[in-house]
């Protein structure tokens, strides 16, 4: 690591630096996940600080890379040829670059002064959550190869920790390589080819049941409406297929709109459109579901093991708008129950421990 011992950040990228932060300046029309900037995030987070990714406004992001910058806390802030500077996913305008770190006072989302995406199109994004038996014939990236197959007509051809991902696409040396990593956590970047444009990463980590695997992919509709309609309705049962091979802990799938090379503009994205969550066999039975009546009343669909079964809710029907058949089923649960369903601490357990 280019780390010196006073906490602060030595790494060749680094332009300039704040109060908690480090800078770096990309000039770059598609900024990706390389290699240099994956340090730069790791030697970063190693000292407590954060990552300020600074670019023109008509810089673009790969999907990895704003998988990145996510899982670091990071924030892209666009710098105008004027010197004013607005954060690149919201649109909100700031008076310096400390400002990206600081809670925002007020809603800005209008008059952004940035361009709308040229030539949007559907996008599909897919997160799903396996959980592996640590044994030694467990092999990964199953998941992606199937979700690659069935949404995008595409195979994966090649994987990497960083972007671009060179390396054939196998899965025992993906494993292999995870493997050796353990129990530290993995991440990898991969690359398919096929009908449809397609990116994706996988996370991997042990967990107190085994191995958790999570993968997160983005599939470009193309530009015929009917055809991209088709696919956002076969989401659903493509879930339900995973949690026939898999044991799939909870999943998603989502509606986007974007380019066709699946690059992420600086703009404010119009919110996500629910196609269909998954949830697995232990979120089933600790919420009490029945089977039968969420059939019957949201049009749900089983799937996974007879004796434990998983449960695909789809928010495609006739009838009721995405978000309404969304609400509809949310307002069955309590989102308490539904955090501890999934395993996920709720903010009240959080208070005072560690994080």
């Amino acid at each position: 690591m280019t780390v010196s011992t006073k906490g602060s950040v030595e790494h060749p990228l680094v332009d300039f630096s704040g109060k908690g932060y480090v800078a770096t300046i990309s000039d770059a029309s598609l900024v990706a996940a390389t290699e240099g900037l994956a340090s730069l995030a790791i030697d970063a987070a190693g000292v407590g600080k954060r990552v300020l990714l600074v670019t023109a406004p008509g810089s673009r992001v790969t999907f990895g890379m704003l998988q990145l910058l996510a899982a670091v806390g990071a924030t892209w802030v666009v710098r105008r040829a004027d010197g004013a500077l607005r954060e690149a996913l919201t649109g909100r305008a700031i008076a310096s670059y400390d400002e990206a770190f600081r809670p925002p006072m007020t809603t800005d989302a209008a008059g952004t002064g940035l361009a709308p995406v040229p030539n949007s199109q559907a996008w599909l994004q897919v997160t799903v959550s396996v959980n592996h038996q640590a044994r030694e014939e467990t092999t990964l990236g199953g998941t992606v190869e199937m979700l690659a197959t069935q949404l995008a007509q595409a195979v994966p051809v090649g994987w990497g920790v960083n972007e671009p991902a060179g390396l054939h696409w196998n899965r025992d040396n993906v494993t292999r390589f995870v493997r050796g990593r353990m129990p530290g956590e993995s991440k990898i970047y991969v690359a398919a080819r096929g009908e449809r444009a397609m990116a994706a990463t996988v996370r991997v980590s042990r967990s107190s049941r085994g191995v958790t695997e999570e993968t997160k992919m983005l599939v470009a509709l193309g530009d015929d409406e009917g055809v991209a309609r088709t696919l956002i309705e076969a989401a659903p049962a493509v879930l339900g297929r995973l949690a026939d091979a898999q044991s799939v802990l909870i999943a998603s799938a989502y509606l986007l709109r974007g380019r066709a090379d699946l690059s992420i503009d600086p703009v404010l994205a119009a919110p996500p459109v629910p196609v269909a969550v998954l949830l697995g066999p232990r979120a089933v039975q600790d919420l009490g579901i029945s089977l039968a009546d969420v059939a019957a009343r949201f049009g749900a669909l089983r799937a996974g093991r007879a004796r434990i079964p998983s449960l695909v809710l789809p928010f495609t029907r006739e009838g009721r708008g995405s978000w309404q058949q969304f609400v509809d089923v949310a307002a069955e649960f309590s989102a308490v129950d539904v955090a501890k369903a999934l395993g996920v601490p709720s903010p009240a357990a959080g208070r005072g421990g560690a994080r």
